[in-house]
C-alpha cells in the first residue's frame, strides 16, 4: 500500500489498527493522515455537522513531531501518530470544550481530562471535538451551540446520542476513531445507528476526571458521575483494544490500585458460551432488529457455539432493572441543573401530572428523590451486579438488541423531550425505549460491545450487542470481531 505525499482516500476507511500498522511500516506518515482527514472534514462535515471544533494547525504540528520521532527511532506509544477525535464533553487543553451548553460556548480548558491526557501520552493526535446533546442528556446529537448532527446513511435521521457526532464522523471516514463516554448507551446507540462498533467500558476502569458535567476550571468535581464510563466508536472491532489500553487505569484518588484488561475468554466462536435475550414485553423490538438477532444466532450455531436462547437464569427483570437505572441516572443528572430550562421544567411537571406512570413522572420522582430513596436504589443496583456476576460464570456473553429500531427520524420536540415517541412496527412507544436494552449493562457496570450485522430494506444499518462480565472488555470485543468475520461488519455509507 504505497502512499504518495497525498494519502489515498482508501486509507481513511481502514480500521485504526490497520492504519497503525501502515504508520509503523512507513507506508503512510502521520502528516499525510492528518491532511487526508482535514481534507475530508472540509468536504463532508458541513452536511453532517459531526465535528464541531477543529484545530488544523495544532494537528499538523503534532503530526510533524510524530513523524520526526518515528524517523529517529524513539520509543513510541501504542497510538503514535494516529489522528482521532474526542467527544465535546472531555476537557481538552487549548481546545474549546462546550458539552453542548450555551454557558460553555467559549470555554477553553487549561488542562486535559485524564482520559485525553492518556490518549496524548499514547501518541494520539487530537484533531477536534465531536457533537453531542446539551449536557449529554439526549439520544440525539443536537444542542443550541452547534445544532444537529445528521446520520451519514440518511440525513433525515439521527446519528444517535449522546455521542452522535463521533459516530457520524467515524462512519463518514473523518477520523480514525472517536473517543466518547456514556451513562445509558451513549456510545453504543450511535454506533448502532451509523453501522459501527461501539464499546462501553467496564465501570470505573477509565477515570472520567475532567469530563463534563463538571465544574469548569475544576476538572473532575463531578467527573466520576454514577454509572458514567468511557466509550469508543470504531470501524473495526479490535480497534477498541488499543484505545482502551491507552486509557484504562486507576484515578489518582485510587492510590496503589491497579487495573488491567483480562484476556478474552475464548478465541473462536465455537468456544463461546452465548446466552440470547431477544424479547421482552417491557421493550419490544421491530422486525428488522429481530432479524439481526436471528441472523446472529444462526451464524453462531453454524460456527458451533454453545447458544441458549432466553435462558431461565437471566438475573434481572428488565422493568425492575430499568426503574432502578432511572432512579440512579436522574439522581446523577440532578447534580447539574444547568440543562433544565424553565420551559423544560414546566413541561416535565405538566406531563407528570397527566401521566403519573410515564417517563416524565419517573424522571421527576428520581430527580427529587431523598437520599434515603437513592440509597435503596443503590443497594438494589449492587444486588443486581452480584447476580450478573453469577450469570457470567455460566455464560461468556449475553447477546442483546441495541435499540428497538434502526435510526429514527430527527425529533425536534426539545421542549418536551420525555413526551417523544418512536414507531415500533406501527406501535407508538416511548422515545426512551432506546435506552432500555443498553441500560442493563450500565446498571451492572459491565462492558458491552455493539457490532453491525445487517441492513434494512432501505439500507439502514442494524446491529446487536454483546454484554460480558465486569472486566471482560476483551471478551466482548473479541466476540464481536469473530462474529462479524462471518456476518455483517462495517460498510462505507453513501456520502
Amino acid at each position: 500500500m504505497a502512499m504518495s505525499a497525498k494519502a489515498s482516500d482508501d486509507i481513511a476507511w481502514l480500521p485504526a489498527t490497520a492504519q497503525l500498522a501502515a504508520l509503523a511500516a512507513k507506508k503512510v506518515s502521520s502528516a499525510e493522515l492528518v491532511e487526508l482527514y482535514l481534507s475530508r472534514i472540509d468536504t463532508y462535515n458541513a452536511s453532517l455537522n459531526a465535528i464541531v471544533t477543529v484545530d488544523p494547525d495544532a494537528a499538523r504540528r503534532v503530526a510533524k513531531r510524530s513523524d520526526a520521532a518515528r524517523a529517529r527511532g524513539d520509543e513510541l506509544g501504542p497510538l503514535h501518530g494516529l489522528p482521532i477525535t474526542v467527544k465535546d464533553s472531555y476537557e481538552t487543553a487549548g481546545m474549546r470544550t462546550t458539552c453542548g451548553r450555551r454557558d460553555l460556548a467559549d470555554y477553553v480548558p487549561t488542562q486535559d481530562a485524564e482520559a485525553v491526557a492518556r490518549l496524548r501520552r499514547a501518541g494520539a493526535i487530537i484533531m477536534g471535538k465531536t457533537n453531542m446533546p446539551t449536557g449529554n442528556q439526549d439520544v440525539q446529537a443536537s444542542n443550541p451551540v452547534f445544532g444537529r448532527t445528521n446520520n451519514p446513511w440518511d440525513a433525515a435521521r439521527t446519528s444517535g446520542g449522546s455521542a452522535g457526532g463521533g459516530a457520524a464522523a467515524t462512519a463518514a471516514g473523518l477520523t480514525s476513531f472517536d473517543y466518547g463516554s456514556e451513562i445509558g448507551g451513549s456510545t453504543r446507540i450511535p454506533a448502532h445507528y451509523c453501522g459501527l462498533y461501539g464499546h462501553k467500558s467496564t465501570w470505573r476502569s477509565v477515570p472520567l476526571v475532567g469530563h463534563i458535567p463538571s465544574a469548569p476550571g475544576n476538572p473532575g468535581r463531578w467527573g466520576q458521575a454514577d454509572m458514567a464510563c468511557a466509550g469508543v466508536q470504531v470501524r473495526g472491532a479490535r480497534d477498541i483494544i488499543p484505545a482502551l489500553e491507552a486509557t484504562v487505569g486507576p484515578m489518582r484518588a485510587d492510590g496503589g490500585f491497579s487495573y488491567a484488561l483480562a484476556p478474552p475468554r475464548a478465541g473462536a466462536l465455537k468456544d463461546f458460551r452465548v446466552a440470547v435475550w431477544a424479547e421482552d414485553p417491557h421493550c419490544p423490538i421491530d422486525a428488522d432488529a429481530r432479524r439481526a438477532m436471528d441472523d446472529a444466532v444462526a451464524a453462531l450455531r453454524a460456527a458451533g457455539a454453545h447458544v441458549v436462547e432466553q435462558p431461565a437464569t437471566i438475573p434481572v427483570d428488565m422493568a425492575v432493572s430499568h426503574n432502578i437505572f432511572q432512579s440512579l441516572v436522574f439522581g446523577a443528572f440532578a447534580v447539574d441543573r444547568s440543562t433544565l430550562s424553565p420551559a423544560s421544567a414546566a413541561a416535565l411537571g405538566l406531563r407528570a401530572v397527566w401521566h403519573p406512570r410515564g417517563e416524565a413522572a419517573n424522571a421527576l420522582r428520581a430527580t427529587l428523590q431523598s437520599h434515603r430513596a437513592w440509597l435503596f436504589a443503590d443497594a438494589a443496583r449492587h444486588e443486581m451486579r452480584d447476580r450478573w456476576a453469577g450469570f457470567f460464570n455460566e455464560f461468556d456473553v449475553l447477546l442483546l438488541p441495541v435499540t428497538p429500531t434502526p435510526a429514527p427520524l430527527h425529533h425536534n420536540k426539545d421542549h418536551d423531550r420525555l413526551g417523544r415517541t418512536i414507531d415500533v412496527d406501527g406501535v407508538s412507544r416511548s422515545y426512551w425505549d432506546q435506552l432500555k436494552w443498553n441500560a442493563l449493562a450500565n446498571i451492572a457496570g459491565t462492558p458491552a460491545t455493539t457490532m453491525p450485522i445487517t441492513t434494512t430494506a432501505t439500507g439502514l444499518p442494524i446491529g446487536i450487542q454483546a454484554m460480558g462480565p465486569a472486566g471482560g472488555d476483551r471478551t466482548t470485543v473479541e466476540f464481536a470481531a469473530l462474529l462479524t468475520e462471518v456476518l455483517g461488519g462495517f460498510r462505507v455509507p453513501p456520502l
